[in-house]
């Protein structure tokens, strides 16, 4: 079973990567994330947080596919699925972007 760990992203990032990394590994927008974090900020607690996770996250590989804590695949290959399904790109296009993104 491959463990998978939360990184700061590399592909996704604003300031450090940390709510592109988080993004990534729940499968979520990013934008949510960041309107999470600039919520948590008016609170009081949100840049404390964002510095210690900068701290205490790795960085993240850069083109590095992220599978999150359930298995499921990276939004780039289901959006690269279900334009295969509509007939906007053909079988081969869909392995190569797979084969890019190292999905099985």
């Amino acid at each position: 079973m491959i463990r998978h760990q939360l990184t700061r992203s590399e592909t996704n990032k604003r300031i450090a990567g940390v709510c592109g990394g988080i993004a990534e590994y729940f499968d979520l927008d990013p934008i949510l994330v960041r309107v999470a974090f600039v919520a948590a900020a008016f609170m009081g607690f949100g840049v404390l947080l964002y510095i210690v996770l900068w701290i205490v996250l790795p960085k993240g590989s850069a083109g590095m596919p992220v599978q999150g804590p359930y298995g499921r695949t990276t939004s780039a290959i289901r959006i690269a699925e279900e334009r295969f399904a509509r007939g906007e790109i053909s079988a081969q296009e869909l392995g190569q972007i797979r084969t890019d993104l190292g999905a099985r």
